[in-house]
């Protein structure tokens, strides 16, 4: 008999097994799994802050505004959000091997065209093609990893996920800081692609082909093309209001979003096969956690975003003092979450959670008092609070979503979670660039990331990025209180809960089997 997941893996009427589970592999296996699949994670995370940090210099090479280059950044954020769900999908049909080894093949493609970008549009569809990888590798992270190891070992490989994430943010910023000075923007797609390449040999030799259901059908085309359609609505809404605000047209495109997400829902219903299974929603534990998620990245990305801009355009620093900057964010979050993973157990997730979003809300409110000539310790007590937050959040939060998730179900429940994540990212990010560009624009400063290194923002166009980013940050605040709110709706986890079985994930409520 093939067990799962390494909890109750007795059959009905037989004595729980002692012996390791046969479907789970070694634990030595299992650990080179993660290396594979963390390669993945970390360059799809790095992907998104290491360019953050060369849109001035992108600016400067190509002579365009904040209001084009933003798409830099949101394109590939957006690419990756709509990819997850058909990839998770995908995956269920395919094999998660077959999904992950072709998005690392599409990153290491889309890096060589990225660095050899002629022109600002061609550079925004290369991105969206590295979104497409991203999409490919990130929608099979945790479904690997929950599939792999037993439920003790799982708050573990969530938190070393975890502090992926945030090493992730650490080398991006960093290193793409130096590389930026020395050797200019194009750079940092090399850097992507050696990661990239070594992840692909890595997946190659390490993953495993798992069994695949014998009933799988063919992918459902059409939900796939309305969760995409309805995915991206909110973006383009977000850049007409603030070009046109609130009119017809606009009303119009956020009615017509609607309507497609609601034929979305029921073309989902209909299939016995469906992109996503709406049964997965009964369970409070998923669907608060996969929307905590979406807001704890709508909150934070503002930071990754706003900040490097203000160290260079207001402070006057380096691409790699402006990283620097960021790094005790990274540094406190990876130790965080790596010494939370002990407490989940004795605490509960839904306490950790609450507190790490209360944490996020904290430092994004301390961010939003920055000023032209704010020091250093201001800057960083902060990023400390924020650090402590995200290590507070993520672990609890990822096993808490996925744990009741029956195998069967795993790549497309992962697919929508990461989905939400990312989501709530290139949501962020929109949101904080959008702000910044038309608060510039309305300042004749539009270009103001065009400016010589170490040329410092003075007078309107300076108070005009001042007044934007604390808007933005307190925004980013009370984004980090909803998501608190919700992640205490979701109920406590039950010490010891298992995956829920076929028959279970439709009789779900509040997180708990009845």
């Amino acid at each position: 008999m093939i067990h799962h997941h390494g909890s109750n893996c007795h059959g009905p009427g037989q004595p729980s097994c002692t012996e390791p589970c046969r479907g789970l592999p070694g634990g030595q296996d299992r650990w080179w799994t993660l290396a594979a699949v963390e390669c993945g994670n970390f360059v799809v995370y790095m992907d998104g802050f290491i360019v953050t940090l060369a849109l001035p210099a992108m600016s400067r090479h190509f002579g365009v505004g904040l209001s084009v280059f933003k798409w830099v950044i949101v394109a590939y954020l957006l690419t990756v959000t709509v990819t997850l769900l058909p990839a998770g999908r995908l995956a269920d049909i395919w094999g998660r091997r077959r999904i992950v080894v072709t998005g690392m093949s599409v990153l290491v493609l889309s890096s060589v065209l990225c660095a050899m970008a002629p022109t600002v549009g061609s550079l925004i569809a290369f991105r969206i093609l590295q979104g497409i990888g991203g999409g490919l590798v990130l929608a099979n992270v945790m479904a690997e990893i929950t599939a792999v190891f037993p439920k003790q070992e799982r708050r573990k490989a969530m938190a070393v996920n975890a502090s992926i994430l945030a090493l992730a943010q650490v080398t991006g910023l960093v290193l793409g800081g130096l590389l930026i000075g020395q050797f200019g923007w194009r750079s940092i797609f090399l850097v992507i692609l050696t990661v990239s390449l070594a992840g692909l040999i890595l997946s190659l030799r390490v993953l495993k082909a798992r069994p695949r259901p014998q009933d799988r059908t063919a992918m459902d085309w059409t939900g796939a093309v309305l969760a995409i359609v309805a995915t991206s609505a909110p973006f383009l809404l977000i850049e007409r209001l603030s070009s046109t605000g609130l009119t017809l047209a606009n009303l119009a495109l956020l009615i017509g979003g609607g309507v497609v997400l609601v034929l979305f829902l029921i073309v989902e219903r209909r299939l016995p096969k469906p992109l996503l299974t709406l049964n997965l929603f009964r369970s409070r534990a998923f669907l608060c956690g996969s929307v905590a998620a979406a807001f704890y990245f709508i909150a934070a990305v503002s930071c990754y975003f706003l900040l490097p801009l203000y160290a260079q355009l207001v402070l006057g620093r380096s691409p790699v003092m402006a990283g620097v900057l960021v790094v005790p964010l990274s540094l406190v979050a990876t130790a965080t979450s790596l010494t939370v993973s002990s407490l989940g157990d004795r605490v509960g997730g839904r306490t950790l959670s609450t507190a790490g979003m209360l944490s996020l809300s904290a430092g994004l409110l301390g961010l939003s008092w920055l000023g032209p000539h704010s020091s250093t310790a201001a800057i960083v007590c902060p990023l400390v609070l924020m650090g402590m937050g995200g290590g507070l959040f993520h672990p609890p939060n990822n096993s808490a979503t996925l744990n009741t998730i029956p195998p069967e179900h795993l790549s497309v429940a992962n697919g929508f979670f990461s989905m939400a994540r990312n989501f709530g990212q290139a949501i962020g990010a929109a949101l904080a660039a959008t702000l910044l560009a038309h608060a510039l624009g309305a300042a004749g400063a539009d270009g103001a990331l065009a400016g010589v290194v170490g040329a410092r923002l003075n007078g309107q166009p300076l108070d005009a990025f001042l007044g934007a980013q604390q808007l933005a940050y307190r925004l980013a605040a009370a984004m980090g209180l909803v998501g608190a709110v919700v992640s205490v709706l979701r109920g406590a986890e039950l010490p010891g809960s298992a995956p829920m079985g076929p028959k279970s994930v439709a009789t779900v409520n509040d997180g708990r089997r009845r």
